[in-house]
C-alpha cells in the first residue's frame, strides 16, 4: 500500500554540450552577477578583474533577408538595445516580445538569410561590416551560471570540443578561442 505517495515527473534531461575538455583554468574564476541563466559553454570575457558573459542567441526559425523580426530560444537574456550580430554585421534590437511560451520574438532587421539553429552573438556596437563580440572571449563556462545569485565561481574552459547543436556560443565567438572547437 502506497500511503502519502506523490508521483513527480522526471526532470527534463539537460542536453550534452561538452564532448571533451583538455584545458581549463585551474580553480576556475568568478563570473559577475548575470541577469539571465546561462548554460555551460557560454563564452566569457574579462571585465574589471572578473569575467562577464557574452550573450548567445540561438535561432528557432530560419531568417530571410527581408524579415524584421527573428525568433530565438527562450532564456538567452536578450534585452531591448542589445546589438545582435552574425558574421561581421551587428544590428541593435528595438523591441523584445517574451509572451510566447517557447521563444522570444525580437524586432531587428539583419538583412541576411540565416538558417534555423544558428547561434548569433552579442556585439559591442551596431556595424554593417565590422561587428565584434561585446567582450574579447577568453574562456567558456563549464557549468551553469544562475541569474541574480550574485557573483559566482565557475569552471572556466579554454580547450574543448563542444557540440555545435547544443553549445551556447556563436561560431564567430568560438573562432576567437583557438582551442575551442565546435564539432
Amino acid at each position: 500500500m502506497d500511503v502519502n505517495f506523490k508521483h513527480q515527473e522526471a526532470a527534463k534531461q539537460e542536453p550534452i554540450r561538452i564532448e571533451q575538455v583538455f584545458a581549463e583554468k585551474p580553480g576556475g574564476g568568478l563570473v559577475e552577477n548575470p541577469t539571465f541563466d546561462a548554460p555551460a559553454t557560454t563564452a566569457v570575457g574579462e571585465k574589471d578583474g572578473k569575467f562577464a558573459l557574452i550573450k548567445a542567441y540561438r535561432l528557432v526559425a530560419a531568417v530571410a533577408s527581408g524579415d524584421t523580426t527573428i525568433s530565438i530560444a527562450k532564456g538567452s537574456g536578450v534585452a531591448e538595445g542589445d546589438v545582435i550580430a552574425t558574421g561581421k554585421k551587428g544590428v541593435a534590437c528595438t523591441k523584445v516580445d517574451t509572451s510566447a511560451e517557447d521563444k522570444d520574438v525580437v524586432t531587428v532587421t539583419l538583412g541576411v538569410d540565416i538558417p534555423n539553429g544558428k547561434v548569433l552573438y552579442q556585439a559591442k556596437a551596431a556595424d554593417a561590416s565590422n561587428a565584434e563580440p561585446l567582450l574579447t572571449p577568453v574562456y567558456v563556462t563549464g557549468n551553469y551560471v544562475y541569474a541574480n545569485q550574485g557573483d559566482q565561481g565557475v569552471r572556466l574552459i579554454n580547450g574543448a570540443n563542444l557540440r555545435k547543436e547544443t553549445a551556447n556560443i556563436a561560431s564567430e565567438v568560438a573562432a576567437l578561442l583557438p582551442m575551442i572547437q565546435l564539432v
